[in-house]
């Protein structure tokens, strides 16, 4: 008890030296803005670090890492629900997210209380070379129970640098006990432009952004040049409904794609400085029609991005009222690996010229054209869901039967998607006048 102790005594007399320092290299900031208060409360944070130490009934499992982490967790919550700390490990997962690529084993999964379902192994990656198939149950990794270590932790462990190893143990159908194997992890690509193709009897491309990652303006021209080949295409549809945002630099990127350049984007304005983006020079989408898909679930760079074209008139909106988030964060390392997710700045989709430019910031976009399901459509729409529901759950499938069921309801339910359906028929229609013209 007594090195306990200590050791106590000697980190915190450590730290109230390094806050002296702080203090004499801080104090001169500190009286011109006000700030003498903080000092105050870091003796008060002290004090209750070593209550905790001293009595908590648990304190052999709290760490002083795990208290500082807590703490400064606390401090970026009171600010707005978008600053935030990040530990190492979530500041790894969000640089995964933002660069496009992980290292892992490639599946596309959904679960269960004690297991992992593989929905599907994604193309060229080790699980489909392994020999994974829909539906198969993992219930260990690297020998460790799923039940145990939660969902997350499974996925953190199959995970890993490109080269190394893991170990899962799965149940098929069929299978009699878990059967183990070893996987060589490798770069699995995290695709931002998904389903991409000719709607059905139309001449109208669709295209769906779920977020906006630093590869996402190649993913897209590359699908854009694709579908508009030739001339047969008429209109461009793109589906920002649900994507939360991302990187404000690939917004930018997307929206010179359809605008002339050096055209204004988008103000970032911080509190002591104010950034204007500009449209680039680079691949020029043809001038046809285009429309945005955008909902409630619509945020940050995918409002960035609507706002932009909508105020330059160059796409149309429909949908229901965007989410509101127009603030910009940075993300700043910090010693330990872990970052600072931090709110700087305000964005405007109008230069600072107009007159009682709009603020979208708690406010949303709204479209051009709003777009809500009707209570007999909300009716049909619930009839289904509740047919599906009642498909998946009977007790005979199997796995890989009930995900078969799943993927087909899915594309039967596009059926109901009524402000696809209306963004198509604008566009065909305008096509259909302009062929006459």
């Amino acid at each position: 008890m007594k090195k306990h102790t200590i050791g106590l005594w000697f980190f915190i007399a450590a730290l109230a030296a390094n806050l002296v320092v702080g203090y004499r290299l801080h104090s001169e900031e500190a009286k011109k803005t006000g700030q003498d208060e903080v000092f105050k409360q870091i003796d008060v944070m002290m004090e209750v670090l070593q209550l905790i130490r001293k009595n908590y009934v648990d304190a052999d499992n709290v760490t002083y890492r795990m208290l500082f982490e807590g703490a400064m967790k606390g401090m970026t919550n009171v600010l707005d629900p978008f600053s935030e700390y990040l530990e190492p490990r979530d500041f790894n997962t969000l640089q995964e997210e933002t660069e496009g690529e992980f290292g892992g084993i490639g599946i596309e999964v959904d679960y269960d209380d004690d297991c992992i379902i593989v929905i599907a192994p994604m193309d060229g990656t080790p699980a489909e070379r392994a020999g994974i198939q829909p539906g198969d149950k993992i219930y260990k990794v690297d020998g460790e129970n799923v039940g145990e270590i939660g969902q997350e932790g499974a996925i953190r462990k199959m995970r890993g640098q490109p080269g190394t190893k893991v170990k899962i143990s799965y149940m098929r159908d069929g299978f009699d006990e878990l059967k183990e194997i070893e996987l060589t992890r490798a770069k699995i690509p995290i695709i931002s432009v998904t389903d991409a193709r000719i709607i059905p009897d139309t001449t109208i491309g669709f295209v769906r952004i779920t977020q906006f990652m630093e590869k996402t303006p190649d993913e897209l021209e590359a699908k854009l040049r694709e579908m508009f080949a030739d001339d047969k295409t008429t209109g461009l549809i793109i589906d920002l409904r649900n994507n939360p945002g991302g990187l404000v630099t690939a917004a930018v990127k997307i929206c010179s794609m359809f605008l002339k350049p050096d055209t204004f984007v988008v103000s970032l304005e911080g509190r002591s400085d104010k950034h204007v983006e500009k449209t680039l020079r680079g691949y020029q989408f043809p001038n046809k029609p285009l429309i945005l898909l955008v909902n409630e679930g619509s945020a940050s760079a995918a409002e960035i991005m609507s706002g932009c074209l909508s105020t330059h008139k160059r796409a149309k909106l429909y949908g229901t009222k965007t989410y509101g988030k127009g603030s910009v964060q940075n993300v700043i390392d910090l010693n330990n690996g872990g970052a600072l997710k931090l709110t700087i700045a305000h964005y405007y989709v109008q230069p600072d010229t107009v007159k009682d430019r709009k603020t979208i910031h708690k406010h949303g976009i709204v479209p051009d054209n709003v777009i809500k399901l009707a209570p007999k459509e909300v009716e049909d729409l619930k009839k289904f869901d509740d047919e599906w529901l009642a498909a998946r759950e009977k007790e005979d499938l199997t796995e890989a039967e009930r995900i078969k069921i799943d993927n087909d309801y899915r594309q039967k339910r596009k059926r109901f998607d009524v402000v696809l359906n209306a963004a198509v028929k604008a566009l065909m229609e305008d096509a259909a006048q302009n062929k006459i013209e």
